[in-house]
């Protein structure tokens, strides 16, 4: 049998395997090439910017004044301080791609000739920062640039500059209200769904007009944070003389937000504006009218039952200390203690220290608040009869709630039954509440139970 050709394959098998396994280990030994550092563009410290120029087809002139930015032209208005960051972040985080040149004579070969943009930052105590931008390159990935009177020509990502091609509505400060959520004490809407105002505490919220019950968390969180992003698409008029083309002498509605610091802004809405869900608005202190979403619209028209507390009680499990709680014939207090577990976590107990002492499922105790939060209102008696026409001048179930935090009050329900059907009471609330008949049986008997 003729051997010599399997022999020489299998040699050159084995020097190949030899010489690769000689590359593998020789590359593993290489110290890794650092990844090469790119040339920023230009370089200026933000904080001593106090001009911002765009030229570009539709230019606009930015003013420092203190902290705050403003636009100059093409018309004067606040600009968005966030906005205005962002582009001077651009401009300072601006890398060279490759070096076409670095004496170029013809520049309009480039776009450069005649830019299509040009950035100029005034800085305070420095020379100016000019950048101009020309035309794509050929694969559209960058496009030409040069800084100032130098003719060193290289080339930019294009999705870089793009923030310097803004509008100068895009540069203006479009929130409406200037509010923080969290700073609103109290707020009072009027429109075609009547007229209805809330107050906080700082901690939860009540309706307090046309009548005292509890608002939702939830649902006034939402409303105050749509009125804490509104922001105008357009302006309609920068100083409106006659208000009532805008459907705004008498608005349509009106929302008036009272500040912790004793401060109120009033948002005023009117008629639609031209194309879909959109309508006129103003700050009242102000005679500018802008365009906003019609989202907003529609968060108001769904008036005052979107926001009642649609649930027996809010109830935050990891934030309460204390319960008590009376059935027929029956008083129990329990406590809530907590240890620092060696995972530096705090592990929750729950005992019960009257009429007797028993250490309690913590879980259980949990689920049975949790439970509480879960059931939902099936409808409001806001005029309600004696406590005897809802079982509840002898409650199945009453619960207390006291919290870690001394300053957020006590909390009660108390759970009635009449003629198969269940009620509830609450603290804060005139109206008595209609509750699901199988699931207020459950949480009775969740909390005889414990």
């Amino acid at each position: 049998m003729e051997r010599g050709p399997l022999v020489r394959t299998l040699a050159v098998l084995v020097v190949a395997l030899g010489l690769g396994g000689y590359l593998f280990f020789y590359e593993s030994k290489q110290e890794p090439k650092p990844d090469k550092v790119k040339e920023k563009v230009v370089a200026f410290e933000k904080a001593k910017v106090k001009e911002l120029d765009l030229a570009s087809q539709e230019g606009a002139h930015l003013v420092k004044e203190g902290s705050a930015w403003r636009l100059s032209a093409p018309q004067a208005a606040p600009a968005d301080a966030t906005v205005v960051d962002g582009l001077l972040t651009s401009l300072e985080g601006l890398e060279v791609e490759e070096v076409v040149g670095e004496s170029v004579t013809d520049l309009a070969q480039y776009g450069l000739a005649q830019p299509r943009v040009k950035v100029t930052a005034t800085l305070e105590g420095a020379q100016p920062v000019v950048l101009l931008v020309g035309d794509k390159t050929p694969d559209g990935a960058n496009v030409y640039a040069k800084t100032g009177a130098s003719a060193r020509v290289f080339t930019v990502a294009a999705h870089a500059t793009g923030a310097f091609e803004q509008k100068p509505f895009d540069l203006r400060d479009r929130d409406v209200l200037h509010l923080r959520r969290d700073d609103v004490r109290a707020f009072e809407v009027t429109g075609p769904e009547g007229s209805y105002a809330l107050a906080s505490d700082g901690a939860s919220w009540s309706i307090v007009r046309p009548l005292a019950t509890r608002a939702g968390r939830w649902p006034v969180d939402g409303l105050l944070g749509a009125l804490e992003g509104l922001r105008m698409e357009s302006v309609a008029a920068e100083e409106a003389k006659d208000l009532k083309a805008y459907g705004l002498e008498p608005p349509a509605r009106t929302v008036k937000l009272t500040l912790q610091d004793g401060s109120s802004r009033t948002l005023e809405l009117g008629s639609a504006a031209i194309g879909d869900k959109r309508y006129h608005a103003r700050d009242a202190s102000s005679r500018q009218v802008v365009v906003v979403p019609g989202a907003i619209v529609d968060d108001l028209a769904k008036g005052l039952g979107e926001l009642r507390a649609k649930r027996l009680y809010e109830v935050a499990t990891y934030e309460v200390a204390s319960i008590e709680t009376e059935a027929p014939g029956v008083k129990r207090t329990y406590q809530r203690s907590s240890q620092r577990g060696s995972d530096g976590v705090d592990v929750y107990k729950w005992k019960r220290t009257a009429p007797d002492v028993k250490d309690l499922d913590t879980n259980k105790v949990q689920d049975t608040l949790f439970a509480v939060g879960g059931l939902e209102v099936q409808g409001f008696v806001d005029t309600p009869g004696a406590p005897a026409a809802y079982g509840l001048d002898a409650p199945a179930l009453k619960v207390s709630l006291k919290y870690d935090d001394a300053k957020k009050p006590a909390a009660w329900f108390e759970v009635g039954q009449k003629d198969g059907a269940w009620y509830a009471r609450r603290v804060d609330d005139t109206a008595v509440l209609k509750l699901d008949a199988a699931k207020a049986a459950e949480l009775v008997k969740g909390f005889v139970e414990l």
